[in-house]
């Protein structure tokens, strides 16, 4: 570089390095966001599930939901919570949360789902799940999979051997039925 009557004169090896180096950091950056962009399954989040009191489903879907499922009565079963999804067919997908000690044992708490269409309600869904998880994970959400049918996929999370297990629930006609399973390792904090 020579200072020549006040003007700056860059050698020409300089301007090259730095051509070298902008366009090194503009692939380097690219090759970045693909690989990222490559490591996130889906670019929208899953929705976590709005659970209320059992107030909000019809009397005669929860009366049927706990003779179904369990001895109890359901006067006995207190603070059962329930979550309620509108279909594409202007039905509902109703979500019973039976976490009570009554419906709760070693392997986990019973969580049932109908599809209630009209006066008809039809079971699609019986598990037990763990409720215990890490912060910030919902047990089940609204998958953002698109979904064959008009009910929407679910995505129901579960701690396993030191991971987290996300299980993606679809509805294949008749009930939910697996179709993805993710595990990432959790760390020892």
């Amino acid at each position: 570089m020579q200072i020549i009557n006040h003007k700056i004169i860059v050698s020409p090896k300089l301007v090259r390095l730095v051509q070298i180096f902008h366009f090194s950091l503009a692939i380097f950056l690219l090759i970045g966001t693909l690989l990222l962009n490559g490591c996130s399954t889906n670019s929208v989040a899953a929705v976590p599930l709005n659970w209320k009191t059992i107030d909000a489903v019809p009397s005669g879907l929860w009366q049927l939901a706990v003779s179904q499922n369990t001895s109890a009565t359901p006067d006995h079963l207190h603070n059962v919570l329930a979550a309620s999804i509108p279909t594409k067919d202007n039905g509902y997908l109703h979500i019973f949360n039976f976490n009570h000690p009554q419906t709760c044992g070693r392997i986990g708490c019973l969580y049932v789902a109908y599809l209630a269409k009209e006066q008809s309600y039809q079971q699609v869904l019986s598990t037990y799940l763990q409720p215990n998880l890490p912060p910030q994970h919902s047990l089940i959400s609204i998958s953002p999979d698109i979904s064959a049918t008009a009910l929407p996929c679910l995505e129901i999370k579960q701690v396993k051997q030191q991971s987290l297990l996300t299980l993606t629930y679809c509805f294949n006609g008749s009930s939910f039925q697996p179709t993805k399973s993710i595990r990432i390792l959790l760390s020892k904090s």
